[in-house]
């Protein structure tokens, strides 16, 4: 995973859930999708099936965040 987010916006939305882990879909700037399974603590808030969060790169840092990035 860590080759999908490093230096870009990634965009991911939860498909589904099961126990612990979420199956979600990341878009990545160059627009490739890549699927695959989150544990749900990874995510820090609450979701649901369709809920959407993006990847951040903070002083050198990839951080999680909800909701859509900010225009």
């Amino acid at each position: 995973m860590k080759n999908v987010v490093v230096g870009a916006l990634c965009i991911g939305v939860v498909d589904s859930i099961e126990g612990d882990f979420a199956s979600v879909e990341i878009t990545t700037p160059d627009s490739d999708t890549v699927n695959l399974d989150m544990h749900v603590e990874m995510i820090p808030c609450e979701i649901e099936e369709g809920s959407v969060f993006y990847f951040e790169n903070v002083d050198g840092v990839t951080e999680i965040r909800c909701g859509e990035p900010p225009l």
